[in-house]
């Protein structure tokens, strides 16, 4: 039995072989294929069937999966195992090293876009954030020259709107209380002298007496008050100071009946009627910025309004950490409804480039090294081109400096797959002599 069944597949291994060879010769396929042989008339080029035309020259074998590495001026396996396939040379005229052509179809698959380079003014908007603060000079900080204790303190409250000339506080001190005494006492003697007509004892009373007052005025009492003393000859205990601009209550550090030091502040006021925007840009931006350019700041805090400032600083030292300077804007606030911490977006209108070279951003490649951009030479055939670019303007547009002229073609879509075909004629240009037989021959 056992016998019997071997000689049933041997039978049948032999019938396959049969019937593999016939359909091999009906297709013209070499019977060697079949049986494994690796002759080279048996390879198949390119991964076609058919046979190369015997007027096209084979310039070289390669993997395209591996890139111009694999370039060999023979057949064989490359790095991943795969057949070199060969590669034909054109039976025309060779373009340049580097020079793409492009067939009108895989261009339209490829998504091959041109734009013409034209002669422009080039405008740009920064569009910036920032914050609102009060203006340094209309800021106030009330400090006393004098020891002393607060009497009456009427500005109690952070925020609360004061006017110029409104009360603050009362301040008892023996320095001010001495200093009165002594302009008192200046006074009835000027008096006096000045009714005995002694000219030159009138004069030295007049002069103490200015004296006295120049102290007082430096202790902060102020010039009505220092009359009123000399008019009613009578020391006041407590002096009152007042508000010297019109603004808003803030810091206040003092409380009812509290001792206060030489050189503490007491309060300040702040006049909110000028705000200012500080605003960041970037450091490539920069170009761009000047003083007295226009800005329209918006708030989210004020919706469907704009109010318009002028540019009037710019921070002469940059943020390491972010790349960003501050830039200062002045905003008119008469109505009082900008305040200070709140957040704006803002529009610097920038002064444009009157007459320039201007071509698409997306038109000109960062190759780390240098920038480059393809130029349309002839249809479907596109040149590489060293591009040096300026200012970076709105609507997607850039400045040229050199390298194109005006109406050039470029390239806006697809350059990447370009550069890469472009790449790789300039190696093919470098390998081909290399390779070619005629060159080896004359060595």
């Amino acid at each position: 039995m056992k016998i019997f069944k071997a000689l049933l597949v041997i039978s049948t291994i032999t019938v396959s072989l049969l019937i593999g060879m016939a359909v091999g010769a009906w297709n013209h396929r070499p019977i060697s294929r079949w049986l494994g042989s690796t002759t080279r008339a048996a390879k198949v080029v390119g991964g076609g069937g058919a046979a190369p035309s015997p007027q096209r020259q084979i310039l070289y074998w390669w993997d395209p999966m591996v890139g111009p590495s694999s370039i060999s001026k023979q057949p064989g396996i490359s790095s991943m195992g795969m057949k070199l396939i060969p590669v034909y040379g054109s039976t025309g005229k060779s373009a340049p090293a580097g020079q793409v052509r492009v067939n009108p179809v895989m261009a339209q698959n490829m998504g091959i876009q041109t734009a013409t380079v034209r002669e422009g003014m080039l405008r740009k908007t920064i569009r910036t954030v920032g914050y609102l603060q009060a203006a340094a000079p209309n800021r106030w900080s009330i400090n006393l020259r004098t020891n002393g204790w607060i009497g009456k303190l009427y500005a109690t409250t952070n925020g609360t709107a004061v006017r110029q000339g409104q009360k603050l506080f009362t301040l008892y001190s023996p320095a001010i209380v001495t200093a009165e005494e002594e302009l008192i006492a200046a006074r009835k003697s000027a008096i006096i002298l000045q009714k005995s007509r002694e000219l030159g004892a009138t004069r030295e009373a007049q002069e103490l007496l200015r004296s006295i007052e120049h102290r007082l005025k430096f202790l902060g009492v102020n010039r009505s008050q220092i009359q009123n003393i000399e008019k009613t000859l009578h020391a006041q205990t407590y002096i009152t100071f007042y508000s010297p601009s019109t603004g808003t209550l803030t810091d206040v550090q003092v409380e009812q009946k509290s001792f206060v030091k030489s050189g503490t502040t007491t309060m300040r006021i702040e006049n909110l009627g000028i705000v200012w925007l500080n605003a960041r840009v970037f450091d490539n931006q920069l170009p761009w910025i000047h003083e007295g350019q226009r800005v329209t700041a918006t708030f989210a805090a004020l919706p469907g309004r704009s109010f318009t400032g002028k540019l009037i600083f710019i921070n002469p030292y940059e943020n390491p950490r972010f790349h960003n300077t501050t830039v200062r804007i002045v905003l008119n606030n008469r109505l009082g409804q900008l305040r200070p911490g709140m957040y704006a977006l803002a529009k610097i209108h920038t002064t444009p480039v009157p007459r320039c070279l201007l071509v698409p951003r997306v038109a000109v490649m960062n190759m780390g090294t240098g920038k480059l951009a393809f130029v349309e030479v002839s249809p479907d055939h596109f040149d590489p081109v060293a591009v040096k670019t300026g200012l970076r303007g709105g609507h997607g547009m850039v400045q040229v400096i050199s390298g194109l002229k005006k109406g050039q073609k470029v390239v806006t879509s697809g350059q990447f797959l370009i550069d890469v075909e472009s790449q790789l004629n300039a190696i093919k240009a470098r390998f081909i002599p290399r390779l070619s037989p005629k060159r080896k021959a004359g060595r």
